[in-house]
């Protein structure tokens, strides 16, 4: 049983502004996953339901890959009876089924800002998309880009982009977190990389200058209109309750989705504005005409597009610690 392998496999996962906000112990059997509350996003996730989104994709991985070794997962989320809040995996030796497709997807799979091609995903690789997952505690919303159904909802992505971006605080936070030069992505090895987002290889003081002189509100906008157009598909994801249980389930849900696209050379990308922005989600709420207790908590784009840049990650050894 190589733990090591299989940590490395979770912190592959996706997370917001690749913060990584997870660490890892394990005991004999057993591998606990820790929200690393020194690495959440006051301004853009204040009650955390994305960190928790990101340890549930990191769960996933972490499932997925001890089943290719032959291991079953039994997960607790949360026990009373841990000294720390965690996700609690015990591993036995009883195989139930490898999902090689997905496991093989774990390292290819990334966040793709680029734009995409306009080519349509096909039916029978929307029907593998759609039951990539199983869990009643999370539905799963699609539009078509090609139809009329997506109009209120881009409308909506561009309202809360513009309320983001004219926000001195989001800006500062997003820019915490961007890696302008070779040397602070090899020395942090998180957060988004110059590439990633588009941008040379330039000094931090230029990159700041960048960002609060050219990337407006109404250029982000303008801009993401066009890459949901040049997609394929939104992907919105409903929790059934908007809790930590919810969110972690909704992270499982969508790593499998994520994967399921990876597998089948289908890209995608967060668009979570709406989901972010407290009142534009209730506007989205609205639209969809969702009851109280259901949350639009994670949308994205697919589509086809050429391989980005890969966003760093720490090594195992960084992310583990004692139990």
């Amino acid at each position: 049983m190589n733990i090591n392998k299989l940590i490395y496999y979770a912190t592959l996962a996706p997370s917001g502004h690749n913060t990584q906000p997870w660490k890892f112990s394990n005991d004999g059997n057993i591998v606990r996953i820790y929200p690393d509350f020194d690495r959440t996003l006051p301004v853009v996730d204040p009650d955390n339901h994305a960190l928790y989104i990101s340890l549930g994709c990191a769960l996933e991985n972490l499932v997925i890959s001890a089943r290719e070794d032959g291991l079953t997962s039994t997960v607790e989320y949360f026990p009373e009876d841990e000294n720390k809040e965690c996700l609690r995996v015990t591993l036995t030796d009883k195989s139930i089924g490898k999902e090689k497709e997905l496991f093989e997807a774990i390292p290819v799979r990334q966040s793709n800002r680029s734009m995409y091609d306009g080519q349509e995903i096909p039916e029978t690789d929307m029907d593998k998309l759609l039951k990539a997952f199983e869990y009643d505690t999370v539905a799963v919303k699609t539009f078509d880009t090609q139809d009329k159904d997506v109009e209120p909802i881009i409308e909506l992505v561009k309202e809360a982009g513009r309320i983001q971006f004219n926000d001195e605080r989001f800006v500062e936070e997003l820019i915490s977190w961007i890696r302008f030069t070779k040397k602070e992505a090899e020395t942090e090895r998180d957060g988004l990389t110059a590439k990633a987002m588009g941008f040379p290889r330039i000094p931090r003081w230029l990159g700041r200058i960048i960002m609060k002189t050219f990337v407006t509100a109404d250029r982000e906008a303008a801009k993401t209109e066009k890459q949901i157009r040049s997609s394929s598909h939104l992907f919105l994801f409903i929790c059934k309750k908007n809790d930590k249980h919810h969110w972690v389930d909704t992270g499982r849900a969508f790593q499998r989705t994520a994967l399921t696209a990876a597998s089948l050379g289908i890209a995608h990308a967060h668009l979570n504005m709406p989901c972010e922005v407290e009142s534009v989600r209730k506007k989205l709420s609205d639209h969809l005409d969702l009851n109280q207790d259901e949350q639009p908590i994670l949308l994205i784009r697919l589509g086809y597009a050429s391989r980005a840049p890969r966003s760093p990650r720490r090594p195992p050894e960084e992310v583990r610690v004692n139990s």
